[in-house]
């Protein structure tokens, strides 16, 4: 059963990071929702974004315990971020949650929470 979780995670992390690098600039742009407000500032948080998730997806395919609990820990980031977007009164904005035509919703928010308790539970399975 771990070993399913585990592909099935890192699958839903690399599949974000891909989305994002299928479409770079739609991707890039969304970052302005979360208060990039300059090119090279939303280029970064694009990199850090794509960097971590494709890591992330290698670690927890890999077995790693870390790389769930900080997948679980970006999540959380990931759901505090969109909260945040949501009280600013940015629902529909873009998100690039996964790729550039992704949107800041309330379901964003519960799925970013429902990832996380998944990947913080991983090291749990038998």
């Amino acid at each position: 059963m771990e070993l399913v979780a585990r592909v099935a995670l890192a699958a839903v992390l690399a599949y974000s990071a891909a989305s994002k690098l299928a479409d770079p600039r739609g991707s890039t742009a969304a970052m302005s929702t979360f208060g990039f407000s300059t090119p090279a500032s939303r280029r970064v948080a694009w990199t850090v974004a794509v960097l971590a998730e494709a890591a992330l997806a290698v670690g927890v395919a890999a077995g790693s315990d870390r790389a769930a609990y900080l997948a679980a820990a970006l999540m959380l980031v990931f759901a505090l971020a969109l909260g945040s977007a949501l009280m600013r009164g940015r629902a529909g904005a873009p998100c690039a949650c996964f790729g550039g035509g992704s949107t800041v919703a309330p379901g964003a928010v519960v799925r970013d929470l429902l990832l996380a308790a998944a990947f913080a539970a991983l090291p749990a399975l038998p």
